[in-house]
């Protein structure tokens, strides 16, 4: 059943390619409507910036909902960082419209639910994208590298290091709601490529993981746990061979809060790897979050640089 899902949009966008196809007044209408919705979201509402334990972010890693509670100063974003959240909007959108013009029965959609915690009297809140045959479903739009290095890798791939917790969000609403979690649903941002994350038949494991984090967190978060970063930073690798340099962690390279946990300890430099005359190994490099740089020492001790 999970495979039909995305066969069966699959058929409809090869259909239309070829001759128009039946869809709906009422399925274009509610398009538009959610486009509109999105577009007023993203400027026209005041944004909430006060912190709240909510099923969407408890997954994170601890230390930066730390950050976020203690309202330390987040990274100022560039101005695509705004693009990018209304193209997440529109893609949950039109991939909402395809669901339901493709044949593809839809219990709900965009459900508020709630949960008691032990640890948290306002319980836990959220809002889930869609349930399909009793299953609940995230959609997420991704950028070119993360479909095809993450979520087109599988559910281990994706919840491997998971910066954003989408395992303890996917999870945490399926249980509310006394089902099982369905996946991602996942749009290539680039390409319009589609693929369909689950987890294992037997998913038990993941799910405790999952509702643990959640609960430690809350717990860590209301009993004000003194705030220790959750990762070190780690030794470049260039080619798989070791640079002698430092870099942040990926984890921490996604972080809004980098540059206020870390200080002046990192600087943010084109990949410091360099040929046996001081030039760059890449032609366009990569710039990285680095913590020491070991080729800054201007002298010709091979051992402190990479070849």
């Amino acid at each position: 059943m999970t495979e039909q899902i995305l066969d069966k949009i699959k058929h409809l966008l090869v259909q239309a390619e070829q001759s128009p196809v039946p869809l709906s007044e009422e399925l274009i209408e509610q398009f538009g409507e959610d486009c509109k919705k999105a577009i007023r979201k993203q400027f026209k509402e005041k944004r909430d910036t006060s912190f709240k334990i909510r099923m969407s972010g408890i997954g994170k890693p601890l230390c930066q909902l730390q950050m976020e509670k203690l309202g330390a100063k987040r990274e100022a974003q560039p101005y695509n960082n705004k693009l990018r959240f209304i193209f997440g909007d529109m893609i949950e959108a039109i991939t909402m419209l395809l669901l339901k013009a493709s044949g593809t029965t839809v219990d709900s959609e965009q459900k508020k639910v709630s949960r008691k915690s032990k640890y948290f009297e306002d319980g836990l809140s959220g809002t889930y994208d869609v349930e399909i045959d009793g299953k609940i479903y995230d959609i997420k739009s991704a950028s070119d590298w993360a479909f095809k290095n993450k979520f087109s890798m599988g559910f281990d791939a994706v919840v491997e290091k998971d910066v954003f917790g989408y395992k303890s969000q996917g999870y945490l609403y399926a249980d509310t709601e006394n089902k099982k979690f369905g996946g991602w649903i996942v749009v290539n941002k680039s390409t319009g490529e589609m693929c369909l994350v689950s987890p294992p038949m037997d998913d038990t494991k993941h799910k405790k993981e999952a509702l643990k984090v959640a609960d430690d967190n809350i717990k860590a978060l209301m009993e004000n746990k003194p705030f220790e970063r959750c990762f070190d930073d780690v030794e470049e690798k260039y080619r798989s061979k070791l640079t002698g340099n430092r870099v942040l962690d990926s984890v921490c390279g996604f972080c809004s809060f980098k540059q206020e946990c870390w200080g002046d300890k990192i600087e943010y430099l084109p990949q410091q790897v360099f040929d046996d005359e001081g030039k760059p190994r890449s032609k366009n490099p990569r710039y990285y979050w680095y913590t020491h740089v070991a080729n800054r020492e201007k002298n010709n001790d091979k051992e402190k640089r990479y070849y």
